[in-house]
């Protein structure tokens, strides 16, 4: 599957600040009324995330609770990182997505949904990746230690990190 790509002469700058902007204002301007306090998932997640297959990506995420329920925990998430399809384009970029928990022990079935746009290293092009994943997340609920597992649109993958 080609990706989106854009001309090349679109500045590639201009997205990613757009990117990190929205990461900041998710970070930064949280409405405590908003997160109920149900069950208590970590606030801060940081991890670092590897897929294979048809496709490569590896970024480094900060996602941050924007919802807890009585069965479900949703996530804001940012990143960089690279992403490529075999035979395609690929090169460095920024992802904007969101997650959702399911589950409130320690195992968690989990669903990502969103974007990863970068600029193509060989032909100076922006791209834009779906990102859609589903897996698994061992995640204490008081934090600490995370582990991933997911299968989604980059191919396979797994994740480490930490949870605040």
């Amino acid at each position: 599957m080609k990706p989106y790509l854009f001309h090349s002469s679109f500045n590639a700058n201009i997205i990613l600040f757009i990117g990190i902007l929205l990461l900041l204002l998710l970070l930064c301007n949280q409405s405590e009324a908003r997160i109920t306090t149900a069950t208590e998932l970590s606030k801060v997640n940081l991890y670092a995330d590897f897929g294979f297959h048809f496709a490569g990506q590896a970024s480094i995420n900060l996602e941050r609770q924007i919802y807890s329920g009585k069965k479900t925990t949703w996530y804001g998430r940012g990143g960089v990182g690279t992403a490529g399809i075999i035979m395609a384009n690929g090169g460095f970029g920024a992802l904007g997505a969101i997650t959702m928990l399911t589950g409130k022990g320690n195992k968690h079935f989990e669903i990502n949904g969103g974007t990863f746009i970068g600029k193509d290293t060989e032909h100076d092009e922006i791209f834009v990746y779906p990102l859609i994943d589903f897996g698994y997340r061992y995640q204490k609920p008081e934090g600490g230690f995370i582990f991933k597992a997911k299968l989604g649109f980059l191919g396979i993958g797994i994740g480490l990190g930490y949870a605040f």
